[in-house]
């Protein structure tokens, strides 16, 4: 078994080896990039963890990372100046000798994001206090992989899709914070993703889509439409801003079939209308439910949608999409090629 951990590798941040060591109180770093690690669990998979506090050795030495010793060491809390975050910093044994040097490397190798709370990129964080220092945290509290832990913008900041419920409120870009009405999600595994190759997951890499965006890193449903904002596709399609499926996205650089993911899970986001949302900081679609959304849910949600909704059930139904939806493959290929050939962003700067 394993567990997936979200978060930052301390070489893509600022924190110094003695900051990691000594959570120096006060003293501030910047999260340059996010990561994710897979562990390979030890003697009791629903914990990691910790180490010694006095000889900084492996509390479980079984518990890995690439074949060696890794293990959360302490808590911290961190503020932003507006909102605090929860990191949990996790030791690494790199050389192998079974302890973790100090101060080094070896220390704070990878900073855990907890709770759901993910601080933001290039902003400064400053250290507060050392929140947990014990023999080891519960693994449900740690920020799963990027395939689940998709961030979602919310008016407190980016939250993990799975950490979101029913009456949490998402930051739309039409009707500013907007509550959920329902949230479903349903996983495939090898052997489905293995007769299905259509739903295998796109994924974008960061800075794919123009401008920085995404953030980091994430993976969408074939189907799931992206927003594409630029005078090329203004002129294509005679409207400033239009929906395209990331499936038709894949001649971008950057873009492509994910074809390594041995299951993926998707989540759907319900609001009472159509909208805008913003995962890794790029504009996206939530769920818009026609006909053949509906037939995508299984049948145990279809009747929980129909009790919340009871006009999904009248005959000429027909949902309101945010944006103009492109369809046409060729139109949309025609529209890529000419981005790519004039190095243009697919989101450009409003």
């Amino acid at each position: 078994m394993t567990s997936n951990a979200y978060g930052a590798l301390r070489t893509d941040t600022t924190m110094t080896a003695d900051m990691a060591t000594y959570a120096t109180q006060g003293a501030s770093f910047v999260i340059n990039a996010y990561s994710q690690i897979t562990m390979t669990d030890g003697a009791n998979p629903t914990i990691i963890s910790g180490d010694s506090v006095t000889n900084e050795t492996p509390n479980d030495p079984t518990q890995t990372y690439n074949g060696k010793a890794i293990a959360w060491d302490y808590t911290i809390l961190v503020n932003d100046g507006v909102n605090a975050y929860e990191i949990g910093v996790v030791d690494y044994d790199i050389n192998g000798n079974g302890s973790f040097q100090y101060p080094g490397a070896e220390q704070g190798y990878f900073l855990m994001f907890l709770d759901g709370q993910v601080p933001p990129l290039n902003t400064p964080l400053t250290i507060g206090a050392i929140v947990d220092n014990g023999p080891s945290i519960d693994v449900d509290t740690v920020v799963p992989c990027f395939v689940l832990g998709i961030l979602i913008g919310t008016p407190n900041g980016q939250r993990t899709i799975e950490k979101l419920c029913v009456g949490d409120e998402v930051q739309t870009s039409d009707h500013g914070a907007q509550r959920i009405r329902w949230i479903g999600s349903y996983e495939l595994g090898p052997e489905e993703l293995a007769r299905k190759a259509k739903l295998r997951p796109i994924k974008i890499m960061a800075g794919a889509l123009g401008f920085g965006l995404p953030e980091s890193d994430f993976r969408v449903s074939p189907q799931h439409r992206m927003l594409v904002r630029s005078p090329i596709a203004a002129r294509m399609f005679d409207a400033a801003e239009v929906l395209v499926s990331a499936h038709k996205l894949v001649d971008l650089p950057g873009v492509f079939v994910d074809n390594e993911v041995q299951s993926v899970t998707y989540f759907h986001i319900l609001f009472d209308q159509h909208e805008i949302i913003f995962a890794q900081g790029a504009p996206a679609e939530s769920l818009l439910l026609g006909r053949e959304a509906l037939k995508g849910v299984g049948v145990a949600a279809r009747e929980e949608l129909f009790e919340i909704f009871p006009q999904f059930l009248t005959p000429n139904f027909a949902p309101v999409p945010a944006r103009h939806i492109a369809k046409k493959g060729k139109v949309i290929a025609n529209m890529l090629r000419r981005h790519i050939v004039n190095n243009k962003p697919l989101i450009a700067v409003q």
